[in-house]
């Protein structure tokens, strides 16, 4: 027989104020600061669009390619695996194309899985940004991805 131990008043009286408690939307992500877009562009050349490997595919899911207004959106990346290897997150680069490249891979990383990348508010300076995406699957094939981000 199996016995179960009922919490206390006081706990269960805690945990119901706390699911009863409003949701707190949290701070947006800045994921480029307005020092980072001051920045000069990269040449054009060093810009790589498409894998030549068969490593995962990276396609962009959000923000439209339009363009945004300077609200907080969403940035959202899926990765396709190819041959039903997973992408290793742990491995997931995102390179902000400038001179020199800014690395943003620490700020995205609570956003990222295997399936892809979800930050559900963003925000960056208005312009244009080239944010170059590298993914490695876990048989160490690389894939590699662009988004270009136009903030109004």
């Amino acid at each position: 027989m199996i016995a179960f131990k009922l919490l206390p008043r006081s706990a269960l009286a805690t945990a119901l104020i706390l699911l009863a408690a409003p949701v707190v939307a949290a701070e947006p992500l800045r994921l480029i600061t307005v020092d980072e877009a001051k920045l000069p562009p990269s040449s054009a050349s060093n810009v790589q669009e498409r894998n030549l490997t068969r490593g995962p595919g990276v396609d962009a899911v959000a923000p439209p390619p339009i363009g945004v207004k300077g609200d907080p959106f969403r940035f959202a990346v899926r990765f396709k695996p190819r041959n039903g290897v997973p992408v290793d997150p742990a491995t997931v680069r995102l390179i902000y194309s400038r001179q020199p490249a800014v690395d943003l891979s620490a700020r995205i990383k609570p956003f990222v899985t295997a399936e892809g990348i979800d930050a559900p508010a963003v925000i960056a300076p208005p312009g244009r940004h080239v944010i170059l995406i590298e993914a490695t699957d876990k048989e160490g094939r690389v894939g590699r991805g662009q988004v270009t981000l136009t903030v109004e």
